[in-house]
């Protein structure tokens, strides 16, 4: 293990952190790990929320599609994409050859495991969610200890622990395989480190078996790749054989994981929100610029992904992304050129796989959630110019480059140890409202609806929530007969046509349909193009440069037959009753 060259305190400087940290590391650990509760309860008071409600489903055997304890990322196959559209699961717009499948059979049968034991209750679930955090803490602190001197791996670990890229793995159950990638990764990473130090053939069966089982949790294991990468490149003075065999204890592992995923014919393709480079590499390059300038501002920045979205002005992402580079870069280089020479190259390499981690998350909607891992790599960099403004060995002029450093570190300081939290804090809180009145909604729904067997629910106009709703209607997750979505707009006008036929207009700058989930938004929809589905047929008449905003829908019932529940879905989140024009006449629906 390399021991960092320590630095004195700067007179009258937080004098005490010091003699706190040397006394009591573990008084302080179990502080941070006390703020962090703090920062995810509202996380962890969370209700069901989207997939929890399909995997719910699916271990209670109602789901359209037969799943076991190791299938419940299995969403979309090919087998059963058939009787998904005709049930109406999947929205009549969705991608002919759609598939949503994950490989992630550790995470699938822990949740599988705990609704057999605990039931459909979401408390203890959550409480499991928060026992992979505070592990995921612990690993991520010893990694830090390994590279950092006792008060920059405070820091750091102050960092990861309190960001708000685990707000949503712990609000939402069905996201917690990042955790679990993250905290066997990790663990994986420091013993991997530990064989570069000591080259112990236990310490690298170790690493090899923690990232194989990491891999297990999911496709966020991808991003330790990263790391090793990094470490081989940049790790002046070993052997090629002996970096060879650094790779090896990575890519074996990630071979055999990539090995059984295409055997099996997991992957996705044809969705939007999901990109798989490996099936599709030309619409995965062409997200890759900006979903990356999203994530590298929401993570030095610690914002939520609604604040910035791959979606949002380039222009905007450009000035952040100026600004930051103007502010950081030269704080930055100077605080790794500073360090010894024998701690450098591993601090540089880190850095370095910290944006290596964020390719593989390109191939999702950019979100927070993702930025886990790349943390291990971007925390000690920042905990190192911290640690170099605030506890300087001499205390420099303030001016010139010492106070741009300064302003970096406050600024630094404040978006990692104050601002994310709290933003931590509002995403949780913002998700376990929803998630609340979500089942207050549907609860309201589900008295209009007392017979899913023989009821048809047809949803005007839905948001994303719409297409987990029937899941949650009944006490076992048994969804109605059939139910469809017929637009996702914000404004839409209803146009009666004939006694089967409604006609759906969009304002001329939206699109019919806004969620790229079931399709990717690239695939170009023709104005004359009919979508053929089990009792429905969708025709577009008008396309606009947003996407097609005029539809004709044909049913083979009448549209007020018995049996069939119209609803609308309001910006409250609320599904009251829809009433359908007369013939000839037409009905808004209000966002």
């Amino acid at each position: 293990m390399i021991a960092p060259a320590s630095t004195g305190p700067a007179p009258g400087l937080l004098p005490s952190v010091r003699r706190l940290a040397a006394r009591h590391p573990w008084l302080l650990l179990a502080g941070l790990l006390f703020a962090g509760l703090l920062a995810f309860l509202p996380a962890a008071r969370a209700e069901l929320t989207l997939d929890d409600y399909l995997h719910a489903s699916m271990i209670d055997g109602t789901y359209p599609a037969r799943r076991g304890p190791l299938d419940l990322y299995d969403f979309v196959g090919d087998a059963e994409r058939a009787a998904m559209m005709e049930r109406g699961m999947l929205p009549w717009w969705s991608h002919p050859r759609l598939r949503l499948r994950f490989l992630r059979p550790l995470p699938s049968a822990l949740r599988w495991g705990e609704q057999r034991l605990f039931g459909r209750s979401p408390a203890l679930p959550h409480l499991h969610s928060l026992l992979w955090w505070a592990a995921a803490v612990l690993a991520a602190r010893r990694l830090f200890r390994r590279v950092l001197a006792p008060r920059p791996a405070l820091f750091a670990t102050a960092m990861f622990a309190l960001s708000p890229a685990h707000a949503l793995p712990i609000a939402w159950l069905a996201n917690r395989e990042a955790l679990i990638s993250l905290t066997l990764g990790t663990l994986g990473l420091t013993e991997y480190l530990r064989w570069q130090e000591r080259g112990a053939a236990r310490h690298a069966l170790a690493a090899a078996a923690l990232f194989a089982l990491s891999m297990t949790g999911g496709e966020y294991a991808l991003c330790l790749g990263g790391y090793v990468l990094a470490l081989e490149l940049l790790g002046a003075g070993r052997p090629l054989a002996r970096r060879a065999l650094g790779a090896a204890l990575y890519g074996v592992p990630l071979a055999l994981y990539l090995g059984v995923r295409a055997a099996l014919g997991f992957g996705t393709r044809g969705s939007g929100f999901y990109l798989d480079p490996l099936q599709e590499p030309l619409a995965f390059l062409h997200v890759v610029p900006g979903r990356l300038a999203a994530l590298i501002v929401q993570q030095w920045l610690t914002l939520d992904g609604d604040t910035i979205h791959d979606t949002s002005s380039p222009w905007l992402l450009v000035g952040l992304l100026g600004a930051g580079v103007a502010l950081l870069a030269v704080p930055v280089r100077r605080t790794l050129g500073a360090l010894p020479a024998a701690q450098r190259p591993r601090i540089v390499a880190l850095f370095a796989g910290a944006q290596l981690a964020l390719l593989p998350v390109l191939a999702v909607d950019p979100s927070p959630r993702v930025l886990g891992a790349s943390l291990l790599g971007l925390a000690p960099t920042l905990a190192l110019l911290l640690e170099r403004a605030w506890f300087p060995a001499v205390l420099p002029e303030r001016r010139g480059v010492a106070e741009l450093s300064g302003l970096a570190a406050l600024a630094v300081g404040f978006a990692q140890l104050v601002h994310g939290p709290v933003t931590a804090w509002l995403i949780g809180e913002h998700t376990r409202q929803t998630s609340v009145d979500f089942a207050r909604h549907v609860a309201e729904l589900r008295e209009r609806m007392p017979d899913p067997d023989h009821t048809d629910l047809l949803v005007v106009r839905g948001f994303n929530s719409a297409f987990f709703m029937p899941f949650a209607l009944a006490a076992d997750g048994r969804p109605p007969r059939r139910w469809r979505v017929l637009a996702t707009t914000g404004h839409v006008l209803s146009l009666r046509r004939g006694p089967r036929t409604l006609e759906l207009v969009a304002p001329r700058d939206q699109s019919m349909f806004s969620w790229d989930l079931f399709r990717d938004m690239n695939a170009t929809v023709r104005e004359g193009e009919v979508f053929d589905t089990p009792g429905l047929r969708a025709t577009i008449l008008e396309v606009s440069p947003a996407g097609p905003r005029r539809v004709r829908f044909d049913f083979d019932r009448d549209l007020d037959a018995p049996g069939n529940l119209w609803v609308v879905e309001n910006g409250k989140g609320e599904y009251p009753l829809a009433v359908l024009p007369q013939l000839g006449f037409g009905q808004p629906f209000e966002p």
